[in-house]
């Protein structure tokens, strides 16, 4: 895996949504018990300094085995382990909406496979969180920068394999910006990073990228 893992994500997250609004995200817990298929396109579970989809799903206090009780694979594999939080659709052909809603719950890496797609899975767990604003191939990180809160300002940053998220507001950001490297400042912009500033508009919220620094 390459150090620059975390980087080239970032750019090429800024290369397909730099200069338009990104729809704004939500993880809400609910009960789901209906038939749900793997979606397709979405990013894998990236392992990047802890946020990852599994992470995600810890937070919220939902915890493996993995859901999955039909179809089981025979012989050996890695279920039912908790490998990574796995994109659920009720849609067959495991489509989303670009903006729209899927779910997430915990599965093995045998049942998160594109050899499983279009695979109706059955589960007898139904705690699971509903993913708002999906977008393929989002990442964990720029995920949770999106997420409602009272900092207008996210930073995501990148550092070899990792993906740091920082909350600030916009003169905090601004003297970091302008900042001697002997300043002592609350936030500390890594070499590669990526600013989503929120916008407020009736009825929602979205964020633009406002400022990055990328290879």
């Amino acid at each position: 895996m390459s150090d620059q893992i975390a980087a080239q994500a970032l750019a090429e997250f800024a290369e397909r949504y730099s200069g338009i609004h990104v729809e704004s995200t939500g993880a809400t817990p609910v009960n789901y018990a209906g038939i749900l298929y793997n979606v397709d396109g979405s990013s894998g579970d990236p392992d990047i300094g802890g946020y990852t989809w599994k992470g995600l799903l810890q937070a919220y206090g939902i915890n493996g085995p993995c859901y999955v009780t039909a179809p089981l694979p025979g012989g050996a594999s890695t279920h039912p382990q908790f490998n990574v939080g796995g994109h659920m659709t009720t849609n067959a052909d495991g489509s989303v909406q670009f903006g729209g809603y899927c779910y997430l719950m915990p599965l093995c890496s045998w049942h998160n496979s594109k050899a499983r797609d279009e695979v109706p899975f059955q589960h007898a767990l139904t705690s699971m969180l509903q993913l708002s604003g999906y977008m393929q191939g989002d990442l964990a990180a720029t995920f949770l920068a999106r997420m409602p809160g009272d900092a207008p300002v996210r930073i995501v940053g990148a550092e070899g394999k990792t993906l740091t998220l920082q909350a600030t507001d916009s003169t905090t950001l601004s003297q970091a910006m302008a900042a001697d490297v002997t300043e002592s400042l609350p936030i500390i912009l890594p070499e590669h990073y990526l600013v989503f500033r929120q916008v407020r508009e009736p009825g929602r919220m979205r964020y633009v990228i406002e400022a990055a620094s990328l290879p």
